[in-house]
């Protein structure tokens, strides 16, 4: 299995010689990448596009992958292991396995994610990559219901007999036994392991023993599926995550069977097609970084001074004739103490003083300006990542217009949720040093 290791903004050639900020990819391995790309152009509300690589052809270079916004991994139909990272800026060690730290810390604050019990003690110890990470979360919580015991339940059962055992099913037994009179043809129940929830489990433990590459991984998996030896796989997967129980004795398999969805289904946010992808786990980093933020803040400020209020809602750019074009921002932060409210919005993008505006958008600051006037916010916010081309500059950025309206950009260390709370919180209080 050939693997690749790329940061956000990255990209691949094909088959080309190397080059700065691209990697080399083999002609099969680029075209399957291509066209797993090409399958997930959506069309979505009619204007967007789901658009998990960029695709750009290049003078002297040729075709180019290049990964922006989503990060995780893609493994092709040939085994090529794609790995993609986020592009973070991190104080002192910038290594991949750093990265992987913080991505993973920040993937944990997602609701959607599976991953909130993942201990830490695997990122600082191991240099796994992100798919055996995954894997390895898949185990422990497969280790956590093996201890407690798989759960049994009685199945229907018919088979032919010598005695009778449950109660006879005349029109099966007549068929079966007008030669063989001495069986009969019977229905009963019997207390098994065979039920939805580990054929699931069976189904998943045998699908990642095929992408696994670390040694341990693959050992535990083996242990698994010794222990579930008398467990069939799934044949009919959505119809076994339908049948699975909600009963409170299923409290054991909630967290388990989210990883199977993850990696049975492709649940990793967005469902991803295309025959050319054996495995795709890919998280959209505008909402993982959103979500991040928005964890650090709820830890971290003072309740008893600040409320959080996260996609708050009820705002509308116009009322007549109907309530239309709603207005959510990512977050509100209210200070109790003086009343005064600040709207922040979060951006996954880097900023640079080499580009116009920095790289901040003109439709932003449009947006900032409608959430000022509507919330009756004393400021507003744009919150970006911290990144390397903005190392030496003073922020919080500050803009002001003649009509009162105030928007600050700053910039955030993810490898430090103190820090963020802190930047944020001078910058409500107006105590920053731009403010």
């Amino acid at each position: 299995m050939k693997q690749y290791t790329i940061r956000e903004y990255m990209g691949f050639t094909r088959n080309g010689p190397p080059r700065a900020g691209m990697i080399s990819l083999p002609e099969h391995a680029f075209d399957q990448l291509e066209q797993f790309i090409l399958s997930n152009r959506e069309e979505r509300s009619g204007t967007q596009t789901l658009e998990l690589m960029s695709l750009s052809a290049k003078p002297s270079v040729g075709k180019v992958i290049t990964a922006k916004n989503y990060v995780g991994v893609i493994t092709t139909r040939d085994g090529t292991e794609i790995e993609i990272l986020p592009k973070l800026t991190l104080e002192g060690d910038d290594s991949d396995q750093a990265v992987r730290k913080v991505f993973l810390t920040m993937l944990r604050t997602v609701q959607e994610a599976p991953f909130k019990t993942f201990r830490t003690a695997h990122l600082n110890t191991s240099r796994m990559r992100l798919l055996d990470l995954f894997v390895r979360m898949f185990l422990d919580e497969a280790h956590r219901l093996i201890q407690r015991g798989l759960k049994s339940d009685y199945a229907l059962t018919q088979d032919n007999e010598t005695c009778v055992r449950g109660k006879i099913v005349f029109s099966e037994h007549i068929r079966k036994n007008l030669l063989h009179r001495e069986r009969i043809f019977v229905e009963y129940d019997v207390f098994s392991v065979d039920c939805p929830e580990n054929r699931l489990v069976k189904s998943t433990a045998v699908y990642l023993q095929r992408h696994a590459t670390d040694l341990q991984n693959r050992k535990d998996l083996r242990i698994v599926l010794s222990v579930m030896d008398q467990v069939p796989v799934s044949k009919h997967v959505e119809q076994d995550f339908l049948r699975c129980g909600q009963s409170r004795s299923m409290a054991d398999y909630r967290r388990l069977l989210e990883l199977c969805r993850v990696f049975l289904q492709g649940k990793s946010f967005t469902a991803f097609s295309g025959g050319e992808a054996a495995l795709a786990l890919l998280f959209p980093m505008e909402r993982v970084f959103e979500s991040y933020v928005a964890e650090v803040l709820r830890r971290n400020l003072d309740s008893r001074q600040y409320r959080v209020h996260v996609q708050a809602k009820g705002k509308y750019l116009f009322e007549l004739p109907r309530k239309q074009f709603a207005l959510r921002p990512d977050l509100v932060i209210e200070d109790l103490n003086r009343g005064e409210r600040t709207v922040l919005d979060t951006k996954w993008k880097l900023l640079s003083p080499q580009w116009h505006n920095y790289g901040i958008s003109q439709s932003d600051m449009y947006q900032m300006y409608a959430y000022q006037k509507e919330y009756a916010a004393q400021q507003t916010v744009l919150l970006y990542p911290n990144c390397e081309a903005m190392a030496g500059q003073q922020v919080p950025l500050c803009y002001s217009s003649p009509s009162g309206n105030l928007v600050k950009v700053q910039t955030l260390r993810l490898d430090s949720p103190i820090a963020m709370a802190e930047a944020v919180r001078k910058l409500v209080d107006g105590t920053s040093p731009t403010s």
